[in-house]
């Protein structure tokens, strides 16, 4: 079991079992428990399942149960308080402790892949040789094809991250895109992309003034709403979403890149969560 594969203990923790329990059909919770020096056999379930969570006191225990090296228990002790952290802003401080404890190989992965979500023309590189027919004689055509434009640099740094992400390839002697993702885990994406959409969304101001309302559909509407009524608006967004994806999917003969960011959030408080703090 490689714990350098995880960014959630839960996950990790029960991964760990089934394997274990496919090596020896006798390993149990009760077992794990008594290595681990703890009498309830039904916490390591409760780990699992986030109806408890791992105790600073416990992690040295479970460290020792798990069989792992000094190096990985350190990774496994940074991956508990990763979980536990509640903020973005400690989420990534804890990550970047994490990223040095990783293997070569998996380190520069993730280094790449943070590079990717951090500069916005990395995507759009991407997306724009759907377009472009590109190759190195005709970088600048890419570079002042974006707006706002980037510089024939930025174009060369863009194409070599996302070959060596496995992101786009030479085809006929052109860059193409790769239709595939990355894979960072589902825990890892919101903490990547989160600078990625500030971005994004700066320059969704800068297009109030760059295009005209023929070239853009930008609107703000205030409203107050239920937490039943705030669920059915999150879900509606969700299926417009993926409404729009369906065109983009069967469109043809594309001519441009757009940019479409769908923001809905409280500006208040909750009445409830008022009441509960003046008690």
């Amino acid at each position: 079991m490689n714990v350098f594969a995880y960014y959630d203990y839960r996950k990790y923790l029960q991964d760990y079992y089934e394997y274990r329990k496919s090596l020896q059909r006798y390993f149990s919770y009760r077992s794990f428990a008594q290595k681990a020096g703890y009498s309830s056999s039904g916490y390591y379930l409760d780990l699992i399942h986030g109806r408890k969570t791992l105790t600073p006191q416990m992690v040295p225990k479970f460290i020792e149960a798990l069989g792992l090296s000094e190096r990985e228990g350190r990774y496994f002790k940074l991956m508990v308080d990763f979980t536990h952290a509640q903020s973005v802003e400690s989420k990534q401080q804890i990550f970047d402790q994490m990223s040095s404890l990783l293997p070569r190989a998996v380190k520069s992965l993730t280094r790449n892949q943070q590079e990717y979500y951090a500069k916005w023309y990395h995507v759009a590189v991407r997306e724009a040789l759907s377009v472009l027919n590109i190759n190195e004689s005709n970088l600048q055509e890419l570079a002042w094809f974006l707006n706002p434009k980037i510089s024939v640099p930025q174009v060369k740094q863009s194409l070599q991250l996302l070959l060596e992400l496995g992101l786009i390839e030479k085809q006929e002697g052109f860059y193409r895109s790769v239709n595939r993702t990355l894979t960072s885990g589902k825990e890892i994406s919101p903490l990547l992309v989160h600078q990625f959409q500030k971005q994004m969304i700066d320059l969704g101001k800068e297009a109030l003034d760059r295009y005209t309302t023929a070239r853009r559909n930008v609107s703000t509407t205030t409203m107050s709403v239920s937490a039943v009524g705030l669920e059915r608006i999150i879900k509606k967004i969700d299926m417009f979403q993926k409404e729009i994806l369906d065109i983009v999917q069967s469109d043809s003969g594309e001519t441009m890149l757009c940019e479409l960011n769908v923001q809905f959030f409280p500006i208040s408080k909750e009445r409830t969560d008022m009441s509960r703090e003046k008690k």
